[in-house]
């Protein structure tokens, strides 16, 4: 039995992570204080869906005492995940999207964007989520920017969008939405849109306990990709 320390179990993504691991047979849940001391000698592997403040000192924290981590909350940048990297981190998993399906769109994109030259996103979540650009949305412009250069069409236009890896990003905030997102990739007389949508909670099931149940990650890694057997377009 695989025991499982959950941060943040309150939240949204927290009570996702309960409810996924309440359901399998080999995981048993722990449920920990975030503002607490985080001893977790008494877990296998942890499971943080706190906020960014918070989640940097937990992370630190799992790696100073050998705890295999997953991270699902929402603001850490490349470069939060590079310092991580340069200070020797192992055994840390981030998480942008725990959505299989919106794992294979991102993936999709990052194939797309190597024959379309116009490139957009455009994000929607619920009003009360607080950060903007989400997670993925940002995660998918940096994938897509590691297979291909975008140049920003009009980089002095706020109006545009937030420019991640040179890509305007667009952000709504909307009560009926859970989550949904576009990558716009427009051609010569063509556009192709790939969109994902989240319609529930339960979405993030499957994508929890694969991350969980995988082993633990040599250094820093981010998503599921490896996971699912997806590997970026040479």
């Amino acid at each position: 039995m695989l025991r499982v320390g959950v941060l943040g179990a309150s939240g949204r993504l927290g009570a996702a992570a309960v409810a996924a691991i309440d359901s399998a047979d080999d995981l048993e849940v722990v449920e920990l204080d975030p503002r607490g001391g985080l001893e977790l000698a008494n877990v296998d592997v942890a499971f943080d869906a706190t906020i960014l403040a918070a989640s940097e000192r937990i992370v630190d924290a799992a790696v100073a005492q050998g705890v295999p981590i997953v991270v699902g909350t929402s603001g850490w940048s490349a470069a939060r995940v590079d310092a991580l990297r340069d200070a020797g981190a192992t055994g840390v998993r981030v998480v942008p999207n725990f959505s299989i399906g919106s794992v294979v769109g991102t993936h999709l994109a990052t194939i797309a964007a190597r024959h379309l030259g116009a490139i957009e996103i455009v994000e929607t979540h619920h009003e009360r989520k607080v950060d903007a650009p989400s997670g993925t949305a940002v995660r998918t412009a940096e994938a897509i920017g590691a297979v291909r250069a975008v140049v920003a069409p009009t980089p002095d236009e706020p109006g545009r969008g937030t420019l991640v890896a040179g890509i305007p990003v667009h952000a709504l905030r909307l009560p009926g939405v859970s989550a949904r997102q576009e990558v716009i990739l427009g051609g010569t007389g063509e556009t192709l849109t790939i969109r994902h949508d989240t319609l529930g909670h339960d979405a993030y099931a499957a994508g929890i306990l694969l991350a969980l149940r995988a082993a633990a990650p040599a250094g820093v890694v981010v998503g599921l990709d490896d996971l699912l057997g997806l590997q970026a377009p040479a």
